[in-house]
């Protein structure tokens, strides 16, 4: 999984460099960020399964994700 999240980034570079007209290297801070980002929580989120649990994070886990899809979805469909 942590694979393929890396890949769609990279994926998603040509278009994010087009929409927003930053040089490459520019560009290249994105897949920086993204990694930092996603080293730092996921340290968090093994702290926070011992703490609190792991089945019990993994369902809040999913009603984020669902909720987020949900706004995502309605977000296209509202603002246009």
């Amino acid at each position: 999984m942590v694979v393929l999240d890396f890949s769609i980034v990279n994926v998603a570079l040509s278009s994010i460099q087009r929409e927003l007209g930053v040089s490459a290297a520019t560009v290249q801070w994105v897949v920086t960020g993204y990694a930092i980002a996603f080293g730092g929580l996921l340290i968090l989120g093994g702290r926070a399964g011992d703490l609190y649990g792991r089945r019990r994070l993994f369902l809040a886990g999913i009603a984020v994700f669902t909720a987020a899809s949900l706004a995502g979805g309605l977000a296209r469909a509202l603002y246009c």
